[in-house]
Formats: structure tokens, sequence, C-alpha cells
């Protein structure tokens, strides 16, 4: 036995060093974790034990044994953990048959030739639990006592009945208290059936009605109690006063309807309403009343909603998902948002009150916010104090001692979506006062130097040569991009301190659109004038020795060429390709659709090749000097570094706009908002400024037909 256990222990030892190495290391890595267990106390393992177990039961793989068929159906166990139950599946049946099993799942799939279903058709299995009916095409009529005896029925899904219009008033009358989920969904009803029976005395799941023809909920039209009433994709255009009177209602979906109207009491009566989701409509107002205890607001892709009621009519606001960013400002900044609000809630807070206590907590009891995914779910361990007694609305804490109350914080703590940024910004356009101040100098002066160089160079309208063709063009893009830069400007110095405020008038109104316009046409027309005037001095002076050079006509049909470019640019984004509404600054950087990128990228493409091109050219024209000539004060070589001033100076203002651009257009934006912003609206405008100076101000032949215009 000793020689067994010696031998043992040498062949243990012989183990190679490296495997030894390798376990120790990952013991090491293993060890802080081996510490935490050691923690933990006996009652605390039980507890995650248990933990674990509910999860595994709530949402364990089902495991489903093989399927004999029996007249187009099938039967089969699903096993859920310890669950065990029932299916009968049928697919493409002229009626259900009778099978000799308790069933407890009735599946019934693609089916033409269902046309009523009635007490008599689902009677032999009265053990049913759950009921899925799934595009029955020509079902079109369900008896009011077709699930009548169905005593353990917790589920009902009627989903693509294309024909069923209508549902008999008591319908879900003596059904079980068990019954937790109703989802008909994309079938044709016109009308919500009599839904007071449900959620008593248990709370429904959900009850969704998505995809049908509802076009309108009328006063006392829905009362029920649910975690979740779904109502989603339907006509409903109208939403009278009270229409949810007497309801329970923890989470509140109309997304996807016709919402243009909403009554002022379209939600008074309803209790405990936690989420409200109005998404995708075309409602204009948002109406207040009866939504105290909301916490969580979903008014995403809603164009027409143009301001937003103040924080303080809500009371318990924490989570908005909102259309505009400039909405979000509204919770940020409520006294500017709403002043007479902000002062009433202020007053409010602080009247005396005649009681003496220490505290007072205001508790609300609410449903949770758990959402059913499509498919078959089991609640059948599931309590109505699951999702109706927690979570709780957060609890408002007051201190009222001898009278007085302590005001609470008047700022509001909203999270909300989409979060305002520079592009988008709450108080002011430009977000710096320095950045305010160089716009204003940039744009004035812009503006008066290039008038200066359009009168001087029409001075001579008859006399046109091809250079002086171009160099008005140039100096009639310049002239719209400061009329764009005076525009921003003063609507910045308008709407100081409370953009936010004006932002959907600016944004989508005519002003917004007229300088989005100007500043794509006057760039594109610059950046085509800037080339012309590239090549043009390239083919002079490469081809000094030609005759045949860039004739007037031939360069007015090119000009004419890029006047129809730069104008078919500006129009896309006012035909819904890209859009200048998306910033406070107006450019198009709508790039959420295809077309919106597709549009961005070819802007700074365009750019992009201009630049190459006339770094080519102007590369080529030094090199096609001689060294006498490139050192020469006077002549070809003096022109050609003039030019070059221009064009470096162009290509050091647009250059960082398109290489961010591209980067942040390939999804790896290099810098912030903020920065973006600057380099918009200050360093790219800058060569609007800075062309008529260098290429045509500060030139010997413009100061003399300056002085022969103003002498005479």
């Amino acid at each position: 036995m000793y020689s067994k256990f010696s031998e043992l222990k040498i062949v243990n030892l012989s183990l190679p060093l490296r495997a030894l190495e390798i376990l120790s290391g990952y013991l090491k890595l293993l060890t802080p974790f081996f510490n935490w267990i050691s923690m933990w106390s006996i009652f605390d393992f039980l507890m995650i034990l248990c933990v674990c177990i509910v999860q595994l039961s709530a949402k364990g793989t089902v495991m489903n044994t093989p399927c004999p068929t029996i007249d187009d159906c099938c039967v089969r166990n699903m096993t859920n953990f310890w669950k065990h139950k029932t299916e009968l599946h049928c697919s493409g049946i002229q009626y259900i048959p009778v099978v000799n099993e308790i069933i407890h799942v009735l599946t019934i799939d693609d089916s033409d030739d269902i046309k009523e279903l009635s007490e008599k058709s689902i009677s032999p299995y009265n053990n049913l639990t759950d009921i899925i009916l799934n595009n029955l095409k020509n079902l079109e009529h369900l008896d009011s006592s077709t699930f009548k005896n169905l005593n353990k029925l917790q589920s009902l899904y009627i989903l693509r009945a294309s024909v069923l219009k209508e549902l008999p008033p008591d319908i879900f009358h003596g059904l079980s208290k068990t019954f937790l989920v109703l989802r008909i969904s994309k079938a044709n009803l016109k009308a919500i059936p009599d839904l007071s029976d449900l959620g008593t005395p248990t709370a429904m799941h959900i009850i969704e009605f998505e995809g049908n023809q509802l076009d309108t909920l009328p006063t006392n039209g829905i009362k029920t109690r649910a975690e979740q009433l779904l109502l989603e994709y339907n006509k409903i255009s109208v939403v009278e006063n009270w229409a949810f009177n007497g309801s329970e209602i923890a989470k509140l979906s109309l997304r996807g309807n016709y919402l243009d109207f909403l009554s002022e009491h379209s939600f008074d009566g309803i209790l405990n309403l936690r989420t409200l989701d109005l998404s995708h409509s075309s409602m204009k107002v948002l109406p207040t009343s009866g939504l105290k205890s909301l916490e969580v607001l979903r008014i995403e892709n809603a164009p027409f909603m143009t301001v937003i009621p103040s924080v303080y009519l809500f009371g318990n606001l924490k989570e908005a998902y909102l259309t505009y960013s400039f909405h979000c400002c509204s919770f940020q900044f409520p006294a500017k948002h709403d002043y007479s609000s902000y002062e009433f809630h202020k007053e409010d807070s602080q009247t005396p009150s005649e009681c003496v206590q220490t505290k007072q907590n205001y508790d609300f009891q609410v449903v949770s916010n758990d959402f059913i995914e499509n498919g078959y779910i089991d609640y059948a361990n599931d309590s109505e104090e699951e999702f109706f007694n927690e979570p709780a609305v957060t609890n408002r804490t007051q201190d009222i001692i001898c009278g007085n109350i302590t005001p609470p914080n008047m700022e509001s703590d909203v999270k909300c979506w989409p979060q305002p940024n520079a592009l988008n910004p709450c108080e002011d356009i430009m977000g710096f006062y320095w950045l305010r101040v160089c716009v204003w100098l940039v744009g004035i002066a812009a503006l008066l130097a290039n008038v200066v160089v359009l009168l001087v160079v029409f001075r001579k309208k008859f006399n046109y040569s091809v250079p002086r063709f171009l160099m008005s063009n140039l100096a009639f893009a310049d002239f719209c991009t400061a009329i764009y830069l005076l525009l921003l400007a003063y609507e910045d110095l308008v709407s100081s301190e409370k953009y936010f405020n004006y932002a959907y008038t600016w944004q989508n109104g005519v002003g917004c659109k007229i300088g989005g316009f100007l500043t794509v046409f006057s760039s594109q027309l610059s950046v085509f004038a800037l080339c012309l005037l590239t090549l043009e001095r390239w083919y002079s002076i490469r081809r000094a020795l030609y005759t045949n050079k860039m004739t007037f006509a031939s360069t007015v049909r090119i000009m004419a060429f890029g006047w129809v470019y730069s104008i078919v640019m500006a129009t896309m984004p006012l035909l819904g390709i890209s859009s200048y509404s998306t910033t406070s600054i107006c450019l198009p950087m709508d790039t959420a659709r295809a077309s919106g990128m597709c549009y961005v990228f070819t802007l700074l493409t365009f750019a992009a090749a201009a630049f190459l091109l006339m770094l080519f050219c102007y590369v080529q024209i030094y090199m096609s000097l001689s060294y006498e000539t490139r050192h020469a004060a006077k002549g070809e070589a003096s022109v050609a570094r003039k030019i070059s001033v221009l064009i470096g100076t162009n290509f050091a203002c647009t250059a960082p706009v398109i290489f961010f651009g591209f980067t942040a257009l390939l999804g790896y934006p290099l810098i912030d908002v903020t920065k973006s912003k600057i380099l918009l609206v200050f360093f790219y405008p800058i060569n609007s400024c800075a062309n008529p100076f260098l290429y045509t101000i500060l030139t010997a032949s413009f100061r003399r037909e300056a002085f022969s215009t103003v002498t005479k």
C-alpha cells in the first residue's frame, strides 16, 4: 500500500513544470472571486439560488417533444423547467378537431376556412390556458360565449384576422380570474369591445389592439385595469374627454396613430398612469390634465408638436423622449420656458401651512413597465402585487414645521432626449460671445467688400474678360455667404439666452430655409468659380504660345453649368433630401437616412476634388516656370503667387471642414459638436471675406479702376 502511494506521489511530482505554472496563474486570477464567495452567508447563498431558480422558471427554454400529426394537427408536450403543458397545434384546418388529450395551449395557424368560432368549437378544451389564432384570413365572427367556460384561460392571441371587424360587447364577460394577456393585432376592428370585465379582480398584464382600424376613443370608451394598454398603429385621430375614465393603466401607448387632436381632459380619470407614448403622431398640443403621476413620456417623431407643457404641470416626470432637442431645454430652463408656471409653482411651494408636522410623504402605487415580447409567455405565477405595488413613484417629501414649508428645488431633474448640443443649443445659437462678435464682423466685412467688387466689375459690363467674369461670379457667391452670416447673427441676437423658445419657428421657417439655400448655393458656386479661375490661369501659362485660350463664350457655358449644379444642390434639402431644419445654423447635416448621407457625401467629395484639382494646377504652374522666372518680381509668376495665396486661404478654411466632415460621416468623429460649429460658422466663411481682398481689392489694377469709378 505504501509503495503504491509512493508511486502516485512520484507521478504527481513528475508533472511538467510549465503546466503547474499555468494552473497557478489561473488560480491567482480567480482569487478575488473566491474571496468574494467566502464572505457570503448561508442566507446570501440561498437568496441567490432562489433568484436563479425563479429566472430559469420564467425564461427557461421550452422543451418540445416530437409532434405526431392528426388531421393537420399535432399534439406535443411543452416543458418549461418544472411546468408541463400540452399543445394542440393545427395549420390549414377547416374545423377544430377533438382529441383525447388534456390540452392547455391551442394554436391555429394559416386557415382560410374557419369563418366563425363559437362556444361549441372551443368547449371540448375547457382546460385551455392559452389560445393563439394566427392568420385566420376569413375569420369574421366570434360568438359572445366563445370563451365563456374557459375557467383557466390566461392569454388570448388573435393575430392577422383581416376581416374581423367587431367583437360582441360581452365577449370577455365571465373569463377566468387568471386571464392576463389579450392581444388582437393586425385585425380589422373598428371599435374596442367592452373591457370592463377585464382586470377584475386581477389586473391584466397586457391588452393590445395594434394595427386595427380604430379611429376614435369616445368618452368612457375604455374602462379596465392593466399593466399595459397598447393601441398602436391604428387610425385614431381623436381622443375625447375622459376616454379612459375609471381605468387603472400603468403604460398607455398610442404610438403610430393619426392623432391630431387631444381633448383637454383626454387623460382624466386614469389612475396611476406611469408611461405614456404618443410617438409618430400629428398632435400639436399635449394636455396635461390627468398626468400628475406620469414618470415616462414619449413623443418622438411628432413634427407638429411645437411647444411642450411646463415641467411643473407633470409633477412626477422622470424621463422624456421627445422629437426636438429644444423641447428638452424647456425642462432644463423652466423659468425661461414658462415664467408664469414657474412663478405659480414657486408661490405655491412657499404658501404657509396651518398644520404642524415634521414630514409628509406622498406615496403612489403604480404598475411595473415590463414589456411582453412577441410569442407565448406563461403568467401563471405572476401576482397583482408584482406590478401594482412596486416600484412606487418616487416619494415627494416636504418639511412642514410651524406653518413654514421648506421650498423644494425649483430646478428640473427630468432626464430628456434628444439632448441639446452646440448645433441645437438652449440659450444662444453662437454659444460664445467672441463667436457672436466675429460672425458680425466677418459678415459685414464680406458684404461690403463683395459689394464693392461687384460695383467696380460691372462698371464696364460690355468689356468683359474671362478673369473679370469669373471674378464677378466669385464675388456674388461670397456676397450670398455674407447674407447667410448676417441672417444667422441677427437671429442669434433676437433669441439671445432663450433660443429654445424660438427654435421651432426659426428652424422650420422661411428664414432658415433661405439661409441654408444661400450657404449651400454660395459654397458650391464659389468652389466652381475658383476652379475655373485656376484652370484659366493654368491654361494661360502652360499654353502661353498657343492662341486658342479659353474663350469668353466657353467660360460662360461652363459657368452656367456651375450655376445649375449649385442651384440643384441647394434645392435638394427643400425637397426632402437632407434638411435645413435639423440644426440652428441651417446647414444640411441630416444623415439619418441614406439619401441625406449621400447628399452630404456628394458635397464633401465635390469640395475635396475641386481643391485637389487646384493644387495640381498650381504645382504644375510653378514647376513650368524657369528658375529666373520663379524668382522674378513681375509677370506671370507674380500673378500665380497671388492666386496661390487666394487658393491657399480658401483651402485652409475649407480643408478642416472636409476632413472632419468625412470622418464624422464614416462614424469616427474626431472633434466634438462645439468645435464643429466653430469651424462651420467662423473658419469656413472667412474665405468669403478674404476672397475680394486677396484677389481684387488689393491689386493695383482694381485700385486704378476704383479710383476711376469714384472720380467719375
